[in-house]
């Protein structure tokens, strides 16, 4: 094996394969890993092999330039568009000194652009001191390359390196997506690394996508790219899956709730090497402008702040020494950047903890890495203010949460976009009878309570909960485990709603009331009614059919005793939580049946 690797290291018959990147909005490759292969057949054809001979013969760094010197070359040859991504272990990125010229000089043999490569760096092996790290990134961004973490999640350093050497790009471990269509903990943990990624300018890829629904899933979670068999096999000569790519869903990320991409002012970037003489003229014609910001082609690198430097270039002689001088050379690089689909709440997060040095009010925003305007901590206050007064405006003033407006705003947008949901009506039991005893204080501790367990069920930012008004609350469920969902609330209110009677009525099973004809009655204690449609997305449906299928279903629901969950699919009705008694004990275990056809 040693003297195979030497050859290999020595020879040319490593070969390079490439598997597409996919923009999950587009369908269409933003460019390609570079995956290097030694002989097919041999004992050193799969990475791990190779990795692990090289490092046994002392010859790591040797096999990493053959293996970018292959992936180039072949880049060139196939004249593949888009970003090409190239592997390095983070060990051999710390020893080998000339990585940037020797970098430098093979992208202009083969005439590539450096800001066409995207260098990642894999998680496993980080090493503990990243700003070590950080330092050897530094002369391949200024090269012009991009950076990626590769394998974010494999290993215990991940975090910790993405705050040192702020990244382009950072792939997600496949890990997180195997499975991620019946583990929500793994779902829940990408949403993060995509909040992280928004806030922070960073696109977020997902590795190992294998069949549609993870496809779907990480669509619905707001990450940026994607890359597995699902859409492409790594190849000699590379191509997508057109067949299975023109029948996926796409989705267009342009802004939806409140981002940064609302606070944009149209401010055009200046080049990095422009002459500060030509910035102040820029400054003294546009007076309202605050600061510029500074960039090397269109990826934003600093800002230059208006007042700082004009009052700079009052001092004696400065003028004289610096007008001819590049702008980079008084910007301020230490600039907060956001992406443009970052939420205004992870915006105001990160403007609002610059520390007390901060130069100014202005930030950067970018959309995929690129410039795309500035933004304002006065126009971020402000928004948030307005979405704020909205939200309370729209709002049940009692639970907070959001009222028909927004429940019919919801209904719409899921239904114009074919998605797959559950909607669910829920509506207490008996609780007029509860009021009329207990008063509307105790009424309104209830309809609190019952706002919470639904609340605390639902995944956020994948379900909504709403509230009609009263004890109707409507919520609508996007999760793969959304059965599980509904039991859990089921189990929970038929659990807790007995708590809310006096010890008297408990034992009793029930209170007195009047009816609506006014006749002296015994009512059962609170429970809930919930009617649930299951929506397929695949043919068109109106809000109004659903409200008639609810309204039929939970009729049936509320002619059955005790917490009850009855779901309208298709034809059928079905008992997703079996019949529970009078006493509302807790629901028996799930054993969905049919009680009705529609």
């Amino acid at each position: 094996m040693n003297e195979e690797i030497h050859r290999l290291v020595a020879g040319e018959e490593l070969y390079t394969l490439f598997q597409p990147i996919i923009d999950g909005s587009t369908r269409k490759p933003i460019g390609h890993e570079a995956l290097t292969r030694g002989p097919e057949g041999s004992p050193l054809e799969q990475p791990t092999a190779l990795i692990a001979a090289a490092a046994s013969a002392g010859l790591s760094t040797q096999l990493e330039r053959r293996c970018l010197e292959s992936a180039l070359r072949s880049y060139r040859g196939l004249r593949l568009e888009g970003r090409l991504f190239l592997n390095l272990l983070p060990q051999n990125l710390l020893e080998w000194a000339d990585l940037a010229d020797w970098l430098n000089a093979q992208l202009a043999l083969n005439r590539i652009d450096p800001h066409d490569i995207v260098l990642e760096i894999t998680e496993h092996g980080l090493t503990e001191d990243e700003a070590m790290l950080a330092a050897a990134v530094a002369p391949l961004r200024a090269l012009g390359c991009d950076i990626a973490i590769d394998d974010l999640g494999a290993g215990s350093s991940g975090l910790k390196t993405w705050a040192a050497i702020r990244p382009d790009y950072v792939k997600v471990d496949r890990y997180f997506v195997a499975g991620i269509e019946e583990d929500a903990v793994r779902g829940e943990i990408l949403r993060s690394v995509v909040d992280m990624g928004r806030v922070t300018g960073c696109r977020v890829i997902a590795e190992g996508i294998e069949n549609r629904e993870q496809y779907a899933l990480l669509l619905e979670l707001g990450v940026d790219y994607l890359q597995g068999y699902l859409l492409g096999r790594p190849q000699r000569v590379p191509g997508g899956n057109s067949a299975v790519l023109d029948a996926l869903e796409t989705v267009t990320p342009g802004p939806t709730a409140e981002c940064a991409e609302d606070l944009v002012l149209s401010i055009p970037g200046i080049p990095a090497n422009m002459p500060v003489a030509e910035v102040v003229e820029i400054f003294r014609s546009k007076a309202e402008w605050t600061a510029l910001a500074v960039l090397e082609g269109e990826r934003p690198v600093g800002l230059v702040y208006r007042d700082e430097l004009l009052i700079f270039l009052t001092r004696p002689l400065h003028p004289e020494i610096y007008n001819r001088k590049p702008i980079k050379s008084m910007m301020t690089r230490e600039t907060v950047q956001v992406e443009a689909r970052a939420r205004l709440e992870q915006v105001s997060r990160v403007v609002t903890a610059r520390s007390a040095r901060a130069h100014g009010d202005d930030f950067i925003i970018t959309r995929n890495g690129l410039y795309l305007g500035l933004g304002r901590t006065f126009d971020l206050l402000r928004q948030i203010t307005t979405q704020q007064i909205q939200a309370a405006r729209h709002s049940n003033p009692l639970t907070g949460l959001p009222g028909n407006r927004e429940i019919q705003r919801h209904l719409a947008q899921w239904l114009a976009r074919r998605r797959h949901f559950v909607a669910c009506h829920l509506d207490l039991d008996h609780f007029k009878v509860f009021n009329d005893a207990y008063g509307y204080a105790a009424g309104d501790q209830v309809l609190l309570h019952v706002s919470q367990v639904v609340s605390r069920s639902v995944r956020p930012r994948v379900d909504f909960v709403g509230h009609v008004g009263g004890d109707d609350f409507v919520f609508l469920l996007r999760s793969q485990d959304w059965t599980l969902r509904l039991t859990t609330i089921i189990e929970e209110l038929s659990a807790s709603l007995v708590n809310f009677h006096s010890i008297q009525h408990r034992e009793a099973g029930g209170l007195p009331g009047i009816d609506r004809g006014g006749t002296q009655c015994h009512f059962p204690l609170l429970s809930v009614s919930i009617a649930a449609f299951e929506v397929d997305g695949t043919r068109v449906i109106t809000p109004d059919v659903i409200a008639e299928r609810l309204r039929q279903t939970k009729a049936l629901a509320k002619a059955k005793p005790g917490c009850t969950c009855l779901l309208a699919t298709g034809e059928r009705v079905i008992d997703l939580v079996g019949d529970t008694d009078s006493s509302n004990r807790a629901p028996r275990p799930p054993a969905a049946r049919d009680v009705a056809h529609a």
